[in-house]
């Protein structure tokens, strides 16, 4: 895959306490641009510890909003791990757990450089008011030399203009579960059921 990214030890391990499931990644390479990717966002975004990164904007959310990258990131990645487990067990399709894993967890990273905090109020940065949400996450980790189903499933996660269709099982399994999580946390919230024509622009995606 090539492309390594140094991280500390005491980046994976604040890592590690907030998403679990990064260690379970087999691959050890693969493992290893997780936590890359993962370290070197965050160090190029405007906070210094990922529990303070928020999942949506203001304007997307419709006010302000304490939902945050890592319990979505979380919440999302163990029902896509249960998706998978029960699909896997009723049809006996071998799931590759690597890249759904890897997929999962990075689905959103291009939100450490798109949303920007101030207060009780998320912006998109500058950055974000011209890249794509889930496309350039998916550019981020084709530079990072991620295997291209790891970035299929980041780019066509999100209903954004000009995605790419899922390309495999695990891609699918990833934007149902990403997509579920979202409306269930919109309707929890008393703001409705989310529809494509409300975007507000390229970063104010789900």
């Amino acid at each position: 895959m090539g492309k390594e990214f140094a991280v500390s030890e005491e980046e994976k391990k604040n890592l590690d306490r907030h998403l679990p499931l990064i260690a379970t990644i087999n691959n050890q390479e693969l493992r290893n641009k997780v936590y890359g990717l993962l370290a070197r966002a965050l160090r190029e975004s405007p906070y210094r510890d990922i529990c303070e990164v928020p999942n949506f904007t203001t304007k997307l959310m419709g006010g302000p909003d304490d939902e945050t990258f890592v319990r979505h990131t979380r919440t999302v990645t163990n029902a896509v791990v249960a998706f998978a487990r029960e699909f896997q067990s009723a049809y006996g399709f071998n799931i590759d757990y690597d890249v759904l894993l890897a997929g999962a967890i990075l689905h959103d990273i291009d939100k450490l450089l798109l949303y920007e905090r101030k207060g009780k109020i998320v912006e998109l940065t500058a950055t974000g008011g011209k890249k794509i949400h889930g496309q350039y996450g998916a550019r981020m980790a084709e530079d990072a030399g991620f295997p291209e189903a790891v970035v299929n499933i980041i780019t066509s996660h999100s209903p954004t203009a000009g995605a790419v269709p899922p390309a495999s099982i695990e891609a699918v399994i990833v934007g149902c579960c990403d997509a579920g999580v979202f409306q269930c946390y919109r309707l929890m919230t008393g703001r409705g059921l989310w529809r494509k024509s409300e975007s507000l622009g390229p970063g104010n995606f789900r």
